[in-house]
């Protein structure tokens, strides 16, 4: 696996109140430098959300150079096949720069108060999204498509629009070894979530996590490795690194030392933050950031200094 200098830097904003402030910020994310701006999908209430294809065709029209994430796509929620078409077009409409991440489906509200899909056994739902990734794949080509499956069947069916990038690069955020092995294999991006909650400080878990990862995708050179990162503070003016890590360490059950060690979580100023991300970097080869809006505004000089 290639680990390029350059860090890439995703911001996730799930929603807006209106669509001024929501072009406001994939503007201001495309000047701050971001690689991307990403909204998860869910349905709510509890987590309520843009819903994410719409949202991003939005981006598209007021951007040039961000990349349009979606972290992630719950793949019970569309058929492969409706789901190729709303990828290929978003695909088509911002010139190519799709981020298509994909997920098992965590959220247990997200079904059973919608009734939209059953909430079956971990093991069914990741069997689905595998069977769904390589239908995609085949329905990207443009190319007539056959397919039978234990989920999905499709019978001499072609996909229009076919996307422009060829292939769109798959995103695939997850924590478990079934889960990262496949996505270590089959991704472009794989997005490690924490493995221990709260704040992943068990460095030892992520550890075992990116072995995971490393073993599978042995040989690739197209494979990139992301974390998303939940939790951070800025520090405010005058503070210390290691006070706003303990500050942000006392509301989630954490020392300072564990909030700074670990890559799931951010604190501190500019350069404090940088040094941070430099270490994950070094130390794991993790070159994807996926960061939440109350640090990610910060983030214009760490942007500068470690992703351009």
């Amino acid at each position: 696996m290639s680990r390029p200098a350059a860090m890439r830097f995703s911001i996730q904003v799930p929603d807006a109140p209106d669509a001024r402030t929501w072009l406001d910020k994939v503007r201001r994310a495309d000047d701050l430098g971001f690689s991307s701006v990403s909204v998860p999908d869910h349905l709510g209430p509890s987590l309520p959300q843009l819903a994410p294809v719409a949202a991003l065709a939005a981006a598209a029209a007021v951007t040039t150079n961000l990349r349009l994430a979606i972290t992630v796509l719950d793949n019970d929620f569309r058929h492969p096949v409706m789901l190729a078409k709303e990828a290929a077009t978003l695909d088509l409409v911002s010139d190519g720069r799709l981020d298509l991440g994909l997920g098992a489906g965590w959220l247990e509200e997200d079904y059973t108060k919608t009734g939209i899909a059953t909430w079956d056994a971990p093991e069914v739902r990741v069997g689905r999204l595998f069977e769904s990734i390589a239908l995609l794949r085949e329905l990207f080509t443009g190319e007539p498509v056959t397919f039978s499956g234990d989920h999905y069947t499709v019978t001499d069916f072609v996909s229009y629009p076919k996307p422009v990038q060829d292939p769109v690069p798959i995103m695939i955020g997850a924590r478990g070894k079934r889960m990262l092995t496949h996505a270590a294999r089959h991704a472009q991006i794989v997005s490690v979530l924490a493995a221990a909650v709260p704040g992943g400080s068990r460095l030892d878990g992520f550890e075992e996590q990116l072995a995971w990862v490393r073993d599978a995708g042995a040989g690739r050179d197209d494979l990139t490795v992301g974390i998303r990162i939940p939790f951070g503070v800025f520090a405010e003016r005058g503070e210390s690194t290691p006070a706003a890590a303990a500050r942000v360490g006392e509301r989630m059950g954490m020392t300072a030392d564990d909030v700074i060690a670990s890559p799931f979580v951010l604190a501190g100023d500019a350069e404090g933050i940088a040094e941070q991300l430099l270490a994950t970097r070094e130390r794991y080869g993790v070159t994807y950031v996926t960061v939440s809006e109350d640090v990610g505004w910060h983030l214009g000089p760490v942007i500068d200094a470690l992703g351009r």
